[in-house]
């Protein structure tokens, strides 16, 4: 860059030395003037020789297919599907999260959840509704309890439908869409 700079001035110099060369060289008549203005044009153009370089080479860049338009808007397609695609899975993950975290807020009380899986739907307008819950849990043993031998099982089904109906209802789906095991 710098070499382009020094070759860039020493060619300012040598013209001028040419110009100021040949008026020496020139009688003094009426033409002398006309003969001054062809030599400050050319000295604008020596000048401005750089200038147009460099828009040569801005020509130049836009024609590398790199920066050709056709090929940028296709290439931010293919981001804007691939972002789309990431964005919406962390749309589910979050989904899911919340409500995993709300069943636990619910049940946290009675009882240990040792796992919560949810089968999601999206619909065409990418709305997220929740097919069914799975649900694991163990009773919370905070009380040591004996279980007498004659306890109806009924009691623990009771409850059961009881906590899925709760779950059913919080989230507007089908009580048979709510799975419940004990371990």
């Amino acid at each position: 860059m710098i070499n382009y700079f020094y070759d860039y001035i020493k060619n300012i110099i040598l013209f001028l030395i040419f110009m100021s060369f040949i008026q020496v060289i020139l009688p003094t008549n009426k033409y002398r003037s006309y003969i001054n203005l062809v030599f400050g044009m050319m000295l604008i153009f020596v000048m401005i020789k750089p200038l147009g370089l460099i828009f040569d080479s801005v020509k130049n860049v836009e024609a590398l297919t790199i920066f050709n338009e056709e090929d940028f808007k296709e290439n931010a397609n293919i981001d804007i599907k691939k972002y789309e695609n990431i964005q919406n899975e962390m749309v589910k993950n979050a989904f899911k999260e919340n409500i995993k975290s709300q069943i636990k807020t619910v049940l946290k009380d009675k009882y240990i959840i040792k796992d919560i899986e949810l089968e999601i739907y999206e619909n065409k307008y990418l709305e997220l509704t929740i097919d069914k819950i799975y649900i694991t849990l163990t009773e919370n043993n905070n009380k040591i309890y004996v279980k007498p031998f004659n306890e109806d099982e009924s009691l623990k089904n009771k409850e059961i439908n009881n906590i899925k109906k709760d779950i059913a209802n919080l989230y507007g789906i089908k009580e048979e869409n709510v799975v419940i095991n004990f371990i």
